[in-house]
Order: structure tokens, then sequence, then C-alpha cells
């Protein structure tokens, strides 16, 4: 970090740690609305589809994920692009 940058940095405010807790708080019960789904489909939760769910950021695909395993054979569908 330049000199200049140190300068320039700022601490959060209160309000957006807590937003961002929030955030992350939701993505965490989406991603666990995943496994769940898939857990309950029969469909086996391999260490490869752990990850790509867990590095997942985006609630909106989530979301998506959640709604595909509760119709997909495999986990497969469930990631289809």
């Amino acid at each position: 970090m330049a000199p200049d940058d140190v300068k320039t940095a700022r601490t959060p405010t209160d309000d957006e740690v807590l937003e961002f807790c929030r955030r992350n708080r939701h993505t965490e019960v989406d991603r666990q609305l995943v496994f769940a789904v898939l857990k309950w489909r029969g469909i086996p939760v391999t260490s490869v589809v752990r990850s790509r769910v867990r590095l997942c950021g985006s609630r909106q695909l989530l979301e998506l994920w959640s709604r595909r395993a509760v119709y997909a054979k495999d986990a497969a569908e469930v990631f289809l692009e």
C-alpha cells in the first residue's frame, strides 16, 4: 500500500459492517438450502459440488441451484450453464 493510500483509507461504519454480515449470513443459508435439497433428493454432495456451492457468493445463483436441485437427476443438472 502506498503512503497516500493509507491517508485515504477509511474504516467502515457500523451500518456497513452489519449489512456485510447480514448479506453473508443469508448467503450461507442459501448454500445450506442447496445442500439440503440435494441430500433430500438423494443426490451425492461430492467434494466438487461442495466446493462449487461454497465458493459461490451470488444469492441469485444459489437460489437458482436450489430450485434446480428439486427436479435434477444429478448434480450436473443443477449447475448447467
